[in-house]
């Protein structure tokens, strides 16, 4: 599928190419070479290339000092259990498969597809006396399916690895999300390892250990907003603090342990040339905590639904007016056909008029709703777009995200 199409629908991605920069900056083991094999496919720029864009060395750094420790203290965290098939979700450009796969590990990466595609041989070429023991396999986290999928050579229990996930997603994804990793590791046993929980007060206490307060933190939170139109940890796992979180994924059906970052904090190359940042990262970093989470022996009587249909876009087009089917899931994996098809009858003519057909559809991720945000901007009259037939389901979603605000011609099904 043509890349452009894959960006434009997860734009997401371009912030994991940040994440491999800092790595390579900080040396962490594989990273300067898996940055070279990236450089070289002109998929992301010198690691010296300033993030932010009013050139703030602080903010620079201060991302630069999180990240190494991120990536480090998942490693250590990893490395405490016993299970050797890892599954990050998502992997990102970072050289976890690479080193997890010279320490004996099964590793698979899972990702967004414009993702996978650069990562994989990437990694590959690195990896090369290991690499039957690191795969990389593209998947979208809200649909079972495609997570089953790609681990289906994977044998045995997991430690299922994130670090930042949950924080981009809406509401229903984030249930999604969860529930698929409850099932799966209720199928599977093992354990599921997370820093999205701490992950803000990573980046905010390395800020005031470097700087004595929080005022950069909230540019950088402005700048990622401005710059991302997305607003991190606006879902229901962050708005009622750590018990509202933790009553949350008790609910979702598990177990929670907390292991304080003080017990893995590693060694750090960012701030070796920063008098006492040792020191005063220990103390800011001293109340946090990675959680993992296992299934609980009960859960209550709740179902949860995971089986989808086949998904497809089918469109009919004529005198300036576009209709499309959907069926199944519009998500990361299936938006960028339904973009297809929209710009492909857009290139053929002005478009007055959309109306789509919701019937099928069972569920619709951010992906797609970045779709249908692109063709009710192009339409000069923004009534000539139609949704009918629109299940409870994904009218609550266009609800909660806003989309009915924006789309005021929905139909019931």
């Amino acid at each position: 599928m043509e890349r452009d199409l894959l960006e434009r629908v997860n734009p997401i991605y371009k912030n994991e190419q940040e994440y491999i920069k800092h790595l390579a900056f900080a040396k962490v083991p594989y990273a300067e070479k898996l940055y070279e094999q990236l450089e070289y496919n002109e998929i992301i720029g010198d690691p010296g290339v300033k993030t932010f864009e009013n050139g703030n060395d602080v903010l620079e750094k201060i991302v630069r000092i999180a990240d190494e420790a991120r990536y480090n203290m998942t490693n250590e965290m990893i490395r405490g259990y016993e299970f050797t098939n890892v599954i990050e979700l998502p992997c990102g450009y970072t050289p976890r498969g690479i080193m997890l796969a010279e320490e004996d590990y099964k590793y698979v990466g899972l990702d967004l597809p414009i993702v996978i595609s650069d990562i994989s041989s990437a990694a590959r070429t690195i990896c090369d006396n290991h690499a039957h023991r690191a795969s990389y396999e593209a998947m979208d986290a809200t649909n079972f399916g495609s997570i089953t999928h790609a681990i289906e050579n994977v044998n045995g229990k997991v430690t299922i690895v994130s670090e930042i996930m949950l924080s981009y997603l809406t509401d229903s994804e984030l249930i999604s999300v969860c529930d698929n990793i409850y099932k799966l590791l209720s199928n599977r046993g093992g354990c599921w390892i997370t820093m999205d929980i701490g992950c803000r007060d990573l980046y905010r206490n390395t800020c005031i250990a470097l700087t004595g307060n929080d005022e950069a933190y909230r540019e950088m939170a402005d700048h990622f907003r401005s710059t991302s139109n997305i607003d991190l940890y606006d879902n229901c796992l962050y708005r009622d603090g750590l018990k509202g979180a933790e009553d949350f994924l008790t609910f979702r059906g598990f177990e929670i342990e907390k292991v304080n970052v003080s017990e893995v904090y590693p060694e750090l190359n960012t701030i070796k040339d920063i008098p006492g940042m040792d020191e005063k990262l220990k103390e800011a970093f001293h109340d946090m905590d990675y959680w993992t989470l296992t299934v609980a022996r009960r859960r209550g009587s709740r179902v949860i639904n995971t089986e989808s249909r086949g998904s497809t876009v089918e469109k009919k087009t004529g005198n300036g007016f576009l209709y499309l089917s959907l069926t199944g899931r519009i998500d990361t994996i299936t938006a960028p056909e339904m973009l297809r098809a929209y710009e492909e009858t857009a290139a053929e003519g002005p478009i007055e008029k959309i109306t789509i057909d919701c019937k099928e559809l069972e569920y619709i991720s951010s992906a797609g709703l970045r779709v249908l945000l692109i063709m009710v901007k192009a339409l000069k009259d923004k009534n000539g777009m139609i949704l009918k037939n629109v299940s409870d389901q994904v009218l609550d979603i266009l609800e909660t995200t806003g989309f009915n605000d924006l789309i005021t011609n929905i139909s019931r099904a």
